[in-house]
């Protein structure tokens, strides 16, 4: 299972696009089963912050918190 200790909204667009690209999803297939816009997914993947992003991050930088990100990687071996 890949983990990636996320320090930036970066890390963690990283480890969604790894995961869908893994599950065989494009931007578009994934937006729609989530009801969002791919333009959304877009941003997303591409770690374009925004104010909440930004202040969650320095929230959990300010109080020495750490965020992992694992996912099932779908095509690793058992």
């Amino acid at each position: 299972m890949p983990a990636l200790t996320a320090r930036k909204l970066k890390d963690v667009a990283a480890v969604i696009r790894a995961a869908r690209e893994d599950r065989g999803l494009s931007q578009s297939e994934l937006a729609e089963r989530l009801a969002f816009s791919r333009d959304y997914m877009v941003d997303l993947e591409s770690g374009k912050s925004n104010l909440y992003a930004t202040r969650l991050f320095r929230v959990l930088h300010e109080l020495g918190i750490s965020l992992t990100l694992e996912y099932e990687d779908e095509h690793a071996e058992p």
